[in-house]
């Protein structure tokens, strides 16, 4: 385990890199073009952007749980198997995490690492036989890290037709289809790549990941829910291809905040 000092900076290096990243893609890339052309036609620049992404993918892929003193889930097992009160944690706020998640019907909980106008970072905690079902990051990139548990994520690109608010049916191809836990590579979704997604805690486990967002959600650039059907008219017979019926909003699903217990970061 690295000293707090190295975790600190590594969790810093992190976010700077993030910043240099996008900020480097978003000023060359015109993000609405590429949603008017189907995915085939960015397989050179796929390419390319593979490569302007790999100082930050090889960075993050060195993140643990320990550089964020990321302990909740550790912290949820210790209070789940014993009388423990909050003299056994590292901190009042990480057994009041704890406490929380425990006491809480949230499927899905955050914690906020850092945000400004070009990326936001936070570790998302998908509690155990819950999911963060099927959603899009509309002219955004996105990371993921797990930290701790397991999961599964499924991804999907659309077809030919732009991904937006107008397009009630989207013609798509499951593009991802894999477990993650700790170990995993990470995960990058694409503004016309990838981008609609769920994730599932598997495993008889909770699963929490940190994700980095760029350009950051915000009123005018908000998600969208589907539901994933077969895709009746699929002449090819391959049973990747899917309507995505999108859905205004998702009822059973929500979010609770949790604060942040690691290396503050400016």
């Amino acid at each position: 385990m690295q000293s707090p000092s190295s975790s600190s900076r590594l969790a810093a290096n992190l976010i700077k890199q993030a910043k240099q990243t996008f900020s480097n893609i978003l000023r060359s890339s015109n993000l609405n073009n590429n949603l008017n052309n189907n995915c085939t036609s960015h397989a050179t620049d796929g390419m390319k952007r593979s490569l302007d992404f790999e100082p930050l993918t090889r960075l993050l892929s060195k993140i643990t749980k320990h550089d964020l003193n990321f302990t909740l889930l550790d912290d949820v097992r210790c209070l789940s198997e014993s009388n423990s009160n909050s003299e056994h944690f590292s901190s009042s706020v990480a057994y009041e995490n704890a406490l929380t998640f425990l006491s809480s019907k949230a499927p899905v909980f955050y914690m906020k690492l850092y945000e400004d106008n070009l990326i936001s970072a936070g570790i998302f905690i998908i509690k155990q036989n819950h999911k963060m079902p099927i959603h899009d990051h509309p002219n955004m990139y996105g990371l993921i890290k797990v930290l701790d548990g397991h999961g599964h994520i499924n991804a999907y690109s659309a077809l030919g037709q732009p991904q937006t608010s107008d397009n009630e049916n989207l013609n798509c191809t499951k593009t991802t289809s894999t477990s993650i836990h700790a170990q995993s590579d990470v995960a990058v979704l694409y503004p016309d790549r990838s981008n609609i997604h769920e994730i599932y805690a598997t495993n008889n486990d909770h699963c929490a990941f940190l994700d980095i967002l760029a350009p950051p959600y915000s009123n005018e650039n908000d998600c969208s829910f589907f539901e994933v059907f077969p895709n009746p008219v699929d002449s090819t017979n391959n049973a990747t291809c899917r309507y995505l019926l999108k859905r205004v909003y998702a009822t059973d699903y929500y979010t609770e905040s949790l604060q942040y217990t690691g290396p503050t970061i400016s």
